[in-house]
């Protein structure tokens, strides 16, 4: 009993802690920040926050006024940097070294970073959720509904993610082979659908799910951002009995930039992480 309340007590008063740039691979890309809140012990909440950029480019630091209203709030977050897909590659229809299934891998490897770390920083093993925005979105679902995530995330919040990205259909559309080796062609759809939530999504994995659809998202030179979209998505997810709530930020552009848009969100993310995580 006496060595019970010892511990007890030093959990109540530990102080939060910052630590930048923390690596958790070989690449200088592989790096996280982890924010610590006080008085955490081993039922803090953790969420792995995966920045956008359209796979080639973007930095966790955008996100570090989001992730300190978390943290204000009592979660332990993991905000993480990703290896890149070589943005050069784009139009002249090369493949590029570092694939979207390669930074499926990053995001797989920081999650088990944070797990292997959290004895030490004295946060939740089980309570884990991975949010995104943009093309961190997409990589948070394809790691969330991944072989790889064998319970190790419970909940993912998806903030204006490319949901399916087999662009067979629209004509002359080639500009994608960097993202995963592979020409778009229907001979090689099977690897489009491969970085598709709308396709990775499975009976198997019945992961908690938010998608944030923002009124206006227009990514310039992406096709299949729109409403009809999201709704194809919730559709599957709802005939795969994957627990899911969609909402729709009126107004807002990709980038939840408009007058009040983000606070809108970050309400919607907090409701959502605190009833399922």
């Amino acid at each position: 009993m006496i060595s019970s309340c010892k511990k007890s007590n030093k959990e109540q008063s530990l102080e939060a802690k910052t630590m930048l740039n923390v690596s958790y691979g070989s690449s200088s890309l592989q790096n996280m920040d982890v924010y610590l809140p006080a008085n955490r012990n081993s039922e803090t909440k953790v969420i792995v926050f995966v920045h956008g950029g359209i796979f080639i480019g973007g930095d966790k630091g955008e996100y570090t006024p989001v992730v300190a209203e978390l943290v204000k709030r009592n979660y332990a977050v993991v905000n993480i940097n990703y290896r890149l897909v070589d943005g050069s590659n784009l139009q002249v229809h090369k493949p590029s070294s570092v694939t979207v299934l390669s930074q499926v891998d990053d995001v797989s490897a920081a999650v088990d970073y944070a797990l292997n770390h959290a004895d030490e920083w004295q946060i939740s093993k089980s309570k884990i959720a991975i949010v995104g925005h943009s093309a961190g979105a997409t990589l948070g679902l394809l790691y969330s509904y991944g072989a790889k995530n064998t319970g190790k995330v419970k909940v993912v919040a998806n903030l204006a993610g490319a949901l399916d990205q087999t662009f067979t259909d629209i004509p002359n559309y080639n500009l994608l082979p960097a993202f995963t080796g592979y020409e778009v062609s229907l001979t090689n759809e099977q690897y489009y659908k491969a970085i598709s939530p709308l396709y990775v999504a499975n009976a198997n994995q019945r992961i908690s799910t938010l998608n944030i659809f923002p009124q206006n998202n227009y990514v310039e030179g992406f096709p299949k951002q729109d409403r009809a979209t999201f709704d194809i998505f919730t559709a599957r997810l709802n005939q795969l009995g994957i627990p899911n709530k969609f909402v729709q930020i009126s107004g807002a552009d990709h980038s939840f930039s408009t007058a009040g848009s983000l606070q809108l969100v970050f309400i919607e993310l907090l409701a959502y992480l605190n009833t399922n995580l």
